[in-house]
């Protein structure tokens, strides 16, 4: 998390700030809709639920444990740009952008490609690398961060700021 550029104090206006052409800014925001449908339809198999929750995160990290991401992985072409792995890494960061957005005060900082996109608590400025997120859960390095507890420690650390 980090507090993005032209944030002086007061509430940002995401709308203002986005900087992508409203062609190219609707592409983004379309295709973030798309993976959030696809990663909860895709996730029924794993926890059945109505919208993106707290259990549902829970529940989609645990599923993802070493051995499956290795499985991922070894089956995943990396010239296919819709290989499992990047999928996968894709469906996360927007399980968890879906998540922030609904809380008061977050939404989404869209920008080309949709994998650079952010979420942004307006009233403090903090950016949230959703994709970046997603990356370190699929890799060693984040593994084994327990990601509903990583959104509840950022929200509660943002909210002390406001």
């Amino acid at each position: 998390m980090y507090v993005i550029s032209g944030y002086e104090g007061y509430p940002l206006d995401l709308a203002s700030l986005q900087y992508l052409p409203d062609d190219r800014l609707q592409t983004e925001k379309d295709q973030i809709e798309r993976m959030a449908i696809a990663a909860l339809e895709d996730y029924q198999a794993i926890f059945p639920s109505a919208g993106f929750t707290p259990d549902l995160l829970d529940a989609v990290d645990q599923f993802y444990d070493r051995k499956r991401i290795g499985e991922l992985i070894k089956r995943s072409d990396p010239k296919d740009f819709s290989n499992d792995y990047l999928v996968s890494v894709g469906q996360f960061g927007v399980l968890l952008g879906q998540l922030f957005e609904e809380m008061d005060g977050f939404g989404w900082l869209y920008s080309q490609p949709y994998f650079n996109s952010i979420i942004v608590h307006t009233p403090t400025g903090f950016g949230i690398t959703v994709f970046d997120w997603a990356v370190k859960k699929f890799s060693e390095y984040g593994v084994d961060d327990g990601f509903a507890a990583k959104l509840q420690a950022a929200t509660a650390g943002v909210w002390r700021k406001e």
